[in-house]
C-alpha cells in the first residue's frame, strides 16, 4: 500500500517528514492506535489514553454522526480528485541502501468511492502492536473505535516508495486480501479487527483488497504546536515547510474523528473468536 517538487528535498525537510513517519512505522502500524506505539510507550501524549477504553465511546468518536457525514464528505471529494492527476512535490534520494521516496499531491486514478455494503466485512490488522502492556487488539475491542494514523496512503517497492499526502485516516483490507502484501512484517497469525461499520460512512477503495475511511490525519503534537507558533510567529521552522503546506491544503490543524466500529470477530496471537457470528454474512 501507499505520495510532493522534482527536486531532491534538502536534508533538513526530508529529516523531519521521515521524523513523522517513523513514528507510526517504528510499531508497522499504518493507522489505528499510532499514539500507543512500543516506541513511544508511556510517554505517549495521545488524547484517548489507555484508561479511556473500556468504558464505551469517548472522545471526539463520541458523536457517530460526524464520522459519517465527514467521511462521506471526503469520500466524494476525494474520488472526484481522481481524475485531475498527481503532482510530484518532493522526491528524497534514498542512496544505496534505502528506498527512494517520490510524495505526490492529489488521487491516483484509480482510486474511487465505495459504499460499506460494498466491502462486505472489513479488516483492520494491528501488528501485533501493544500499548503500556496491553495489545492494541483488545484495546479497539473494547472502544470499539478505530483512530487515524500520522501517515498517507504509502505504496512501497523494494526500490521505491510513493506516498499520497492527501488520502489518509484509517486503513482497512478484505478478509481474504493477503497481508504480507501490506509491508508490515504480518502473517496469518498476526492480531487483526474484522468489523462492520454505519451504512453512509464514507470509504475509498484504493487497490485490489485496500480501503481507506478518510479522516483528518493524526498530526503529532510537537508538530501541532510547531504550525500553531509558525501561525502566531510568522517564523517557519528548517525543514517543516512542506509538512505545513499539506496542513494548510487541508484548512489548518483538523479534530480527531474516530470510526466507530461493530467488532464482528477478532484474532489474537494466532487464536479467533467470534463476537457477533449475526453478521459474518453481512456489509
Amino acid at each position: 500500500m501507499l505520495l510532493v517538487s522534482s527536486q531532491f528535498a534538502a536534508a533538513g525537510e526530508s529529516k523531519a517528514y521521515d521524523e513523522l513517519c517513523n513514528m507510526a512505522a517504528a510499531a508497522g502500524i499504518p493507522s489505528a492506535f499510532t499514539d500507543w506505539t512500543p516506541a513511544q510507550g508511556a510517554s505517549s501524549r495521545s488524547k484517548l489514553p489507555a484508561e479511556a477504553y473500556g468504558a464505551g465511546m469517548a472522545g471526539p468518536a463520541a458523536a457517530p454522526d460526524r464520522a459519517v457525514a465527514y467521511t462521506a464528505a471526503q469520500a466524494k471529494r476525494l474520488s472526484a480528485m481522481a481524475n485531475e492527476g498527481l503532482t510530484l512535490v518532493k522526491s528524497i534520494n534514498g542512496g544505496m541502501d534505502r528506498q527512494d521516496q517520490y510524495h505526490y499531491s492529489g488521487v491516483p486514478s484509480v482510486v474511487t468511492r465505495v459504499s460499506p455494503a460494498e466491502v462486505g466485512v472489513k479488516r483492520h490488522w494491528t501488528s501485533n502492536a501493544q500499548y503500556a502492556g496491553v495489545p492494541v487488539v483488545d484495546l479497539i475491542v473494547k472502544s470499539g473505535l478505530l483512530k487515524a494514523g500520522p501517515r498517507p496512503y504509502i505504496i512501497p517497492e523494494s526500490h521505491r516508495a510513493d506516498y499520497y499526502s492527501d488520502l489518509h485516516g484509517v486503513f482497512f483490507t478484505t478478509p481474504e486480501f493477503d497481508p504480507s502484501q501490506l509491508w508490515m512484517g504480518l502473517g496469518a497469525d498476526s492480531d487483526y479487527v474484522d468489523f462492520v461499520v454505519d451504512p453512509g460512512m464514507g470509504a475509498l477503495y484504493l487497490a485490489p483488497g485496500n480501503y481507506l475511511f478518510p479522516c483528518p490525519q493524526n498530526t503529532q503534537t510537537w508538530i501541532r504546536d510547531a504550525y500553531s507558533k509558525w501561525k502566531g510567529t510568522g517564523v517557519m521552522p528548517k525543514g517543516m515547510e512542506g509538512i505545513f503546506a499539506q496542513i494548510d491544503s487541508e484548512g489548518g490543524l483538523q479534530d480527531a474523528i474516530d470510526v466507530p466500529i461493530t467488532v464482528v470477530r477478532y484474532q489474537k496471537n494466532g487464536k479467533v473468536k467470534v463476537l457477533r457470528p449475526d453478521l459474518l454474512g453481512k456489509p
